[in-house]
């Protein structure tokens, strides 16, 4: 039979070593043709996988809600800015003034941009601190001359 010390050590050492490997992977992106694609260890996340990671975490989650609302001033500067364009294409077509749609394709031009750079800056910034917050608390097992111990790290 096994001594009721042996029997606690063993499941100590495999619940230490289940506790080690069932920590979060940090996210990594990178940039495909059709928009970022986001990376957990080597599985492939969708946006939703990756807005749910984001939404777990405070300090990601902060910074995610802001890029998702720079986005969104991002997407309407570019149907603006479209509009724009295609006022442009009329009034050229027909000879009319033009200055006002180049004004505000312009300007539609300039905030858009505006807000995707604050967006991507957010985004990445988002993905830092949800990193970041994986390492915090870890658990191992240290091998030492009198034995195996515990090594937490905050």
């Amino acid at each position: 039979m096994i001594s009721s010390k042996i029997f606690q050590f063993v499941t100590f050492v495999t619940l230490m070593f289940a506790l080690q490997n069932s920590v979060a992977q940090e996210i990594t992106v990178f940039q495909g043709m059709w928009g970022d694609q986001f990376y957990q260890d080597k599985d492939k996340m969708t946006w939703k996988e990756f807005g749910m990671a984001m939404d777990s975490n405070p300090a990601s989650e902060v910074y995610w809600s802001k890029a998702k609302k720079q986005f969104g001033v991002t997407f309407a500067a570019a149907t603006a800015n479209l509009g724009f364009g295609i006022w442009y294409l009329v009034n050229e077509n027909n000879d009319n003034d033009t200055t006002a749609p180049i004004i505000g394709f312009a300007g539609t031009a300039v905030v858009g941009s505006i807000f995707y750079c604050l967006a991507n800056k957010n985004k990445k910034d988002a993905i830092l601190e949800f990193n970041d917050s994986l390492g915090k608390t870890t658990y191992r097992l240290v091998p030492s001359d009198r034995g195996v111990g515990l090594a937490l790290k905050f």
